[in-house]
């Protein structure tokens, strides 16, 4: 007498694992950086999670010190996010993806939050710096016809981690809606 046995695949959910894969992604990425182009100077220079350029041609570099110093903490996050979420795919574990989604929400908020304070305080009033954690500037020296255009602001790392929190959110709703343990 021969029985047939049922294949079940595996109940994950593919979405966290998504979201997961791109919060590790983000933590390699650039977050926040600062582009100067003009008529003699081509400059770039990014921050990522774990260090910052070795040289800024911002006025006050000292300041934006405090970005290198505590841009890790926000990496911690971003790869705590990246765990729970990855260990929550599984059915039984929806309460770590939970923990997951609250702290990838939190994380881009709490890093633009670090780089407002860096570039305000950097900056000290001083009408030669950079106003606020994204923008654009122009300088046009009228006689001599040079320019020169600032843009800053979040680069790809950062708003990967928002596509990844976003992610999250629909895991969320996805594992509740798909996933559900059923009782015995």
């Amino acid at each position: 007498m021969t029985t047939k046995q049922k294949m079940e695949f595996p109940r994950v959910n593919f979405v966290a694992l998504l979201s997961g894969a791109l919060f590790l992604v983000s933590i390699f990425l650039y977050w926040w950086g600062l582009d100067a182009t003009g008529s003699i100077v081509n400059n770039s220079v990014r921050w990522s999670l774990w260090s910052g350029p070795s040289t800024t041609p911002i006025s006050s570099s000292q300041s934006f010190q405090t970005l290198v110093t505590y841009s890790p903490l926000i990496g911690v996050l971003a790869i705590v996010s990246a765990i729970l979420t990855l260990l929550g795919t599984i059915p039984k574990a929806h309460r770590l993806l939970i923990g997951g989604g609250l702290i990838s929400v939190l994380t881009p908020i709490l890093y633009a939050v670090l780089v407002s304070y860096a570039v305000s305080n950097g900056c000290g009033g001083s009408s030669n710096c950079i106003t606020g954690p994204f923008g654009t500037e122009t300088m046009t020296v009228a006689p001599l016809g040079l320019s020169l255009t600032r843009t800053w602001g979040f680069q790809t790392g950062f708003y990967i981690e928002i596509v990844g929190a976003v992610i999250t959110i629909i895991a969320i709703a996805f594992h509740q809606t798909f996933l559900k343990i059923k009782a015995p």
